[in-house]
């Protein structure tokens, strides 16, 4: 849980710059191929984070790190992690504990998500000449797993913090929902997928495609006019499950719906 949650700020970088992050993502999966031919020799395996960022500037063709250069610090993260950062985690033994990660742990850092992360962020300052700010990078990552324990020990043995947690998140999708539907507004398009096996489990596969015209909103529901049904063999089935009249029909899950373009 606390794997996933530590990247949603990566997604959102990627999604700021997606041609660039994509293009460096593929450039980072094949960088054993760029410059030395023999990378993979045991002796070229860093043992400290200052002979990690030397072996990345061997690895790399000036054109890539060109590419680099051009890129914002959290652009460059946010591509390499799953590219760069994956091949380093794999090759020099960030996850079995080899020598490097055995200097990760020295300076109080344990997981290699968070080691991959101080040599990308020292690479990247490195060749845009700043410093690399090696203790604040560790303060960083030590002060989010403190950070994170806490919360999640909150959550275990703390009720009012548990409430306090829940009436936020309670907030932010009312908020969100409320924003959706001064958007969803009467007569636009949308369209999605309704289940048409009654009383049975729901599943991607029980469920047929409708387009239909905003009628507007009862209470949380979506209501609406079906303009289509893509699968007309399902049709009777969607009518009898949503007791569908004049084509009209409540929409409960309207997260399976998305505005047509125009």
């Amino acid at each position: 849980m606390t794997y996933r949650v530590r990247h949603i700020h990566l997604l959102w970088c990627i999604k700021t710059n997606m041609r660039n992050s994509i293009l460096i993502i593929l450039l980072f999966a094949f960088s054993s191929s760029f410059g030395q031919t023999d990378s993979k020799n045991e002796n070229n395996k860093p043992v400290n984070l200052k002979e990690a960022v030397e072996q990345l500037k061997i690895i790399h063709h000036d054109s890539t790190k060109q590419k680099i250069l051009a890129m914002t610090e959290n652009e460059f993260m946010a591509g390499a992690h799953m590219g760069l950062g994956m091949w380093m985690r794999n090759n020099w033994g960030l996850w079995k504990g080899k020598e490097l990660a055995d200097y990760f742990n020295s300076i109080g850092i344990y997981h290699p998500d968070d080691m991959s992360g101080i040599i990308l962020t020292s690479y990247y300052r490195e060749l845009q000449g700043q410093e690399w700010k090696v203790e604040e990078q560790v303060k960083y990552y030590q002060d989010y797993w403190k950070k994170s324990n806490e919360h999640f020990q909150k959550l275990e043995t703390d009720t009012a913090y548990q409430k306090m947690i829940q009436a936020r998140n309670d907030s932010l999708q009312q908020a969100q929902f409320e924003q959706k539907k001064a958007e969803w507004t009467k007569g636009k398009k949308v369209s999605g997928y309704v289940e048409h096996r009654c009383g049975i489990l729901e599943g991607f596969f029980l469920r047929t495609q409708i387009e239909g015209t905003i009628i507007g909103w009862q209470g949380d529901d979506l209501v609406l006019q079906i303009d289509k049904y893509v699968d007309e063999k399902k049709k009777k089935r969607v009518i009898k499950c949503y007791d569908v009249k004049n084509d009209t029909i409540l929409i409960e899950n309207h997260y399976l719906f998305d505005l047509k373009e125009k």
